[in-house]
């Protein structure tokens, strides 16, 4: 017994909540927010019957070539047997094997129409054909005769609600196609009309007590049958849901996000500024050092600069020549040092002196030579009463 299916279906265009074969009908004072409070809840099947004698359903065998393309062929396939213009037509399909559907078709403005009724739910619960919500099993037929209408199932995929006046001629066609091996009977046997039971006679019948809410408590779970919303009608995302209520939140991100970005902007500028001032200052520095030439990157051709007084291919450094120039000149008060110059690349100084003789030249290459470098004249010539001298100056190899 299925005692969680809640179904609702509609009765005289008026919505009705049938749960555990209790009716309530939607327009009673909190019987909608009951129904939300229950869906949000249950994790049982609530489905929405769509009436049975609007919807059409029909089985379908297919080949593997027409299987590949039936979204766009359905309407095609079965247009012959419509009265109604295909594109007025609504179907929906659910495949019972690899090559048999079970369809329904449903006229477009009944499924707005239904999806007005319904309101919020429309879209929150399944859409199932009121015939498929019968306990079925195969070679079996299920009736519930009502007072003026039956609603009937008497396949996996098929069924209908059809006007008493009409049961006896239905009934005779399908048991001439196909005769069940039982029939299910939901209703008062007393008061089914004769032509009702001669259409029935000399099949197995089994009476059952009650209408659709008995029945209903034998169903199947209705969420596994053919579902009605498919196409324009499947359930769609509910973004403006979400929007409301997160659009609070999102606007508080947004400010937040508009915060963060304004502060970056503006300490991007205040570092901008700065590096302006830092790289004005760096050049100031550089002409401070070296007044002529180019300057591309001032601290980078600094740096290099540097690097080059420390040490150059050799290994030599500048102030490793130097130091041991100005103890070796220090002695010698009659020398004069007129200039000097560094080549970076050979690791070697360059020095123009002034002494009073040539000895004193000697004795300082020879002090320099003693202190481990090398030290070569290039030139001397007298001035006068003194001496001009050209030294180059560099690491012993």
């Amino acid at each position: 017994m299925n005692k969680n299916l809640s179904v609702i279906c509609l009765r005289e265009d008026q919505l009705f909540w049938l749960d555990a074969g209790v009716l309530h009908a939607l327009d009673e004072d909190g019987a909608r927010e009951r129904l939300s409070l229950c869906l949000g809840e249950r994790d049982h099947g609530i489905v929405f019957a769509a009436p049975g004698g609007d919807v059409r359903l029909q089985a379908l065998t297919v080949s593997p070539e027409e299987k590949k393309h039936l979204e766009a062929s359905l309407p095609f396939m079965l247009e012959e047997s419509l009265t109604d213009n295909i594109e007025d037509v609504h179907f929906a399909r659910r495949a019972v094997d690899k090559t048999r559907y079970g369809v329904g078709m449903v006229d477009k403005q009944l499924m707005h129409h239904w999806e007005t009724q319904l309101d919020v739910f429309a879209r929150q619960v399944p859409w199932i054909p009121e015939p498929l919500l019968l306990p079925w099993s195969a070679g079996e037929w299920t009736l519930v005769i009502e007072a003026e209408t039956t609603l009937l199932r008497y396949g996996l995929q098929e069924g209908t609600r059809v006007e008493n006046s009409l049961l006896p001629a239905l009934l005779g066609a399908l048991r001439d196609d196909a005769p069940p091996e039982r029939v299910l009977v939901y209703g008062e046997q007393d008061a089914v009309g004769e032509n009702i039971l001669a259409a029935l006679e000399d099949l197995d019948l089994q009476w059952r007590r009650g209408g659709l809410e008995e029945a209903l408590l034998l169903s199947e779970d209705g969420r596994s049958q053919l579902n009605l919303l498919q196409g324009e009608f499947a359930p769609q995302l509910p973004y403006g849901r979400w929007w409301r209520e997160w659009r609070a939140i999102a606007a508080l991100l947004l400010l937040a996000l508009s915060v963060h970005l304004a502060s970056g902007w503006l300490d991007l500028k205040r570092l901008q500024r700065e590096n302006l001032v830092l790289r004005q200052e760096i050049e100031t520095v550089y002409r401070g050092i070296n007044p002529r030439g180019a300057i591309v990157d001032a601290e980078k051709q600094l740096r290099r600069q540097l690097d080059g007084l420390r040490g150059g291919a050799t290994g030599g450094t500048f102030t490793g020549l130097l130091a041991p120039l100005g103890a070796a000149l220090s002695p010698q008060e009659d020398t004069v040092l007129a200039s000097l110059s560094y080549s970076q690349r050979n690791a070697e100084l360059r020095v123009n002196l002034l002494t009073a003789n040539f000895a004193e030249v000697e004795s300082l290459r020879g002090s320099l030579e003693a202190a481990g470098l090398s030290a070569s004249l290039e030139s001397s010539s007298r001035s006068g009463d003194r001496v001009r001298a050209r030294l180059r100056i560099g690491e012993r190899p």
